[in-house]
C-alpha cells in the first residue's frame, strides 16, 4: 500500500449551515388577491343599513349610508443573489450548490414574512384612512409587563366584540410562548387550528389554539418592532424595553406575490475573473393593512427568560 493513502484527507459531503429562520411561517394567513399586472384591489364596504319603523303614510324612504372605500396594494420587486467560484465547487461538490438554493429559498420566503409583518406595523402606527371609524389600531398593553394570559384574552374580546367571527393569528417569541405556558387556562389549550399551514407542519413550530386564536412561535429574528427589538448576533432578547407583536384576521391583513421564483437560478459570469457563477431568486409581492378593527398590537416586556406565576 503507497505511504500516500495512510494519510488521505476525507472531507465530509455535507456543508453546514448555521440557524436561521426557514421563512414561510405566515403563509395562509392573509387575505389574497386578484393582481394585475402587480396590482390589487380591495374594495370595502362600510356605513350600517338600519331598520326603521313604517309610518303607514305614503312617505320617501328614510335610505341608509353606505360607505365603499378602496384599498389599493401595489406589489414591489425583490432580490437575492450569491456568487460562488467554480474552483470552491469543484472542491465541495453538489452540496455547496445544495446549500447555497436552500439558502437563497430561506431568504425568499423570509422576506415575505417580513413583508406581512412590516406591513402590521405601518398600519399600527398610521392607521387607516377608511371612512368609517374605528381607524386607529388598538394597542394593549404598555410595555412594562411581562406576557400575560389577560393580555391575549383584551385583543380575542376586542376582535370579536366588534363583530369578527374569523380565525385570529398570533405569532410570539419562544419565551412568549414559555411564559404563557405558566398558566394553566393556556397549557390545557388543545391546538385545534388550521392543519394546512405551514406552521401547523413545522414540529419545531410550538402552537395553541385558544378561544379561536392560533397563538405560535417563530423564530426571534421576526421581532425587530419595540425598543427591546432583536439583535442580529445576539441569543434572545435583552430583558428590558418593550417588543411590539401583532394579531390579526385574515381578512384585515392584504398580501398578493405576484410573481414568486423561488427555485435559484445560476449563471456563469465569462466576463468575471475565473468565471464564478451568480446565483439568484425573485420575488414581487407586498403586503398592507385593509380593517383596523381586526389588527392588535400587543406591547409587552422583552423578556429574556419565563418565570412561574
Amino acid at each position: 500500500m503507497a505511504v500516500s493513502t495512510w494519510f488521505r484527507e476525507e472531507i465530509k459531503d455535507l456543508v453546514r449551515a448555521r440557524y436561521q429562520a426557514k421563512g414561510g411561517y405566515l403563509d395562509g394567513t392573509t387575505l389574497p388577491g386578484e393582481s394585475s399586472a402587480g396590482t390589487v384591489k380591495y374594495p370595502v364596504g362600510g356605513g350600517r343599513i338600519e331598520m326603521y319603523e313604517l309610518t303607514g303614510a305614503i312617505n320617501k324612504i328614510s335610505p341608509s349610508n353606505v360607505n365603499l372605500d378602496m384599498v389599493t396594494l401595489v406589489t414591489k420587486d425583490f432580490e437575492a443573489s450569491v456568487y460562488f467560484r467554480m474552483q470552491d465547487e469543484k472542491r465541495m461538490g453538489p452540496s455547496l450548490k445544495a446549500k447555497l438554493a436552500d439558502d437563497l429559498t430561506k431568504s425568499q420566503r423570509r422576506k415575505k414574512d417580513r413583508l406581512k409583518l412590516d406591513a402590521l406595523n405601518a398600519f399600527a402606527s398610521a392607521g387607516s384612512s377608511l371612512s368609517d371609524t374605528p381607524n386607529a389600531i388598538t394597542t394593549i398593553g404598555d410595555g412594562t409587563a411581562r406576557i400575560d394570559l389577560v393580555n391575549l384574552i383584551d385583543a380575542i374580546d376586542q376582535i370579536t366584540g366588534a363583530g369578527s367571527d374569523d380565525e385570529i393569528f398570533y405569532p410570539i417569541p419562544n419565551v412568549w410562548m414559555s411564559q404563557l405556558l405558566m398558566y394553566k387556562e393556556f397549557a390545557s389549550s388543545d391546538y385545534q387550528g388550521p392543519t394546512n399551514l405551514p406552521f401547523a407542519s413545522n414540529s419545531r413550530v410550538m402552537r395553541k389554539t385558544f378561544r379561536g386564536v392560533h397563538i405560535f412561535t417563530i423564530p426571534d429574528e421576526y421581532f425587530t418592532y419595540g425598543t427591546g427589538g432583536y439583535v442580529a448576533g445576539t441569543p434572545g432578547f435583552t430583558g428590558s424595553n418593550y417588543l411590539d407583536t401583532f394579531a390579526w384576521t385574515k381578512e384585515a391583513l392584504g398580501s398578493e406575490t405576484w410573481w414568486d421564483q423561488e427555485n435559484m437560478t445560476m449563471e456563469p459570469l465569462p466576463d468575471y475573473e475565473g468565471t464564478p457563477y451568480v446565483c439568484k431568486v425573485q420575488l414581487s409581492s407586498a403586503s398592507l393593512g385593509i380593517l383596523p378593527e381586526g389588527v392588535k398590537r400587543i406591547r409587552m416586556l422583552a423578556i429574556k427568560s419565563a418565570v412561574r406565576v
